[in-house]
């Protein structure tokens, strides 16, 4: 019995957990960055009167910056507004 509670909580605890991330803002890459190559990412942005409310942004330097994601698809499913 005990073994079926503990994997009922597991469950249910890793279906509420799917969306981690509260995106508010979206990312915004400086004005004024040059490089040779940017880095394409997809930032989360709540206005967007869609399902898909991630847009594709170019960046140079785009690591530890907050509300970047590798792909559209982890980006929608991880951030909520």
């Amino acid at each position: 019995m005990k073994l079926l509670v503990a994997i009922l909580c597991v469950i249910i605890f890793s279906c509420s957990a799917r969306k981690l991330y509260y995106c508010k803002e979206p990312f915004v890459p400086p004005a004024n960055e040059t490089c040779d190559k940017k880095s394409k990412v997809f930032t989360y942005d709540w206005r967007i009167e869609a399902e898909d409310k991630c847009k594709e942004v170019e960046c140079c330097a785009c690591t530890g910056t907050y509300n970047i994601w590798p792909d559209s698809k982890v980006c929608n499913e991880l951030c909520i507004s």
